[in-house]
């Protein structure tokens, strides 16, 4: 039996064909709308204000990879352009219909210059860029960012009923916390118990030592009993029961032992 006499074959023969024309033009529709010029980007959104990403290096960006029709841009490459630049900490790329593209840009908050040369986020990770506001240095091992970031924020938090603030904070080879504070005083707060150390320092520069602090040079916490201060003068005093010349000794000569 010849095709055209089958009616049961020539339905079925109709329907694939009616499908493949469907598909043949649905297919046809999409490339039209992909290339179409009735459909270009028209806004680059930035969702939120920034602080340190320069408007140039997003505009550079964006005719870079998001000019042309809506379906076309390619949201991934700028994604991945704007993921390079420095002060970025995330991004999300979005298409908006009809002729948006929307850049949810999340900043870096810098908390500290590292080494002199790069800064540190909140969340420890060192980065290349410059910051226009004063920052605290963090100085220490190029492993140690992190556990650094997290130190400085809770002795900062110590230091609050004081109204100091930490210039420079140092860790040593040996593990070993000094700081610097926005007055000129350094202290040193060793290996061990360097919070409960700073929690003295504190009780300590409200009752006795805020007078003098135009005085001190440095106050060393390492004590087990007490705490040693120098005075800019070089005089030493030892105003928690520390011996003034066993103390002027002991920082002079004798520093290693102290934890």
């Amino acid at each position: 039996m010849r095709l055209w006499d089958n009616a049961q074959a020539l339905k079925r023969l109709y329907r694939w064909l009616y499908v493949c024309v469907f598909f043949c033009l649905l297919a046809a529709g999409g490339t039209w709308l992909v290339h179409s010029p009735y459909f270009p980007v028209r806004q680059i959104q930035v969702v939120q204000p920034l602080k340190h990403l320069q408007s140039a290096e997003i505009e550079k960006i964006s005719r870079q990879y998001l000019q042309g029709n809506i379906f076309t841009v390619n949201v991934s490459a700028a994604h991945a352009a704007l993921v390079k630049l420095p002060w970025v900490a995330k991004v999300q790329v979005k298409r908006i219909w009809p002729d948006t593209v929307q850049l949810d840009i999340q900043e870096r908050v810098p908390v500290a210059c590292w080494n002199s040369q790069q800064l540190v986020d909140m969340d420890g990770q060192i980065f290349n860029a410059s910051a226009q506001e004063q920052l605290p240095l963090l100085v220490g091992p190029n492993s140690s960012a992190r556990y650094m970031t997290v130190h400085l924020l809770t002795f900062e938090s110590l230091l609050q009923p004081t109204g100091l603030h930490i210039q420079k904070l140092q860790l040593s080879d040996r593990s070993a916390w000094q700081l610097r504070l926005t007055n000129g005083i350094t202290l040193r707060l060793g290996r061990e118990k360097a919070e409960q150390r700073l929690i003295n320092f504190v009780w300590a520069w409200q009752q006795v030592l805020r007078n003098q602090g135009r005085s001190i040079d440095y106050v060393d916490l390492r004590y087990p009993d007490g705490f040693a201060l120098r005075y800019r003068n070089r005089t030493v005093s030892a105003p928690a029961g520390v011996n003034a010349t066993d103390a002027a000794t002991a920082m002079d000569q004798h520093e290693a032992p102290l934890d």
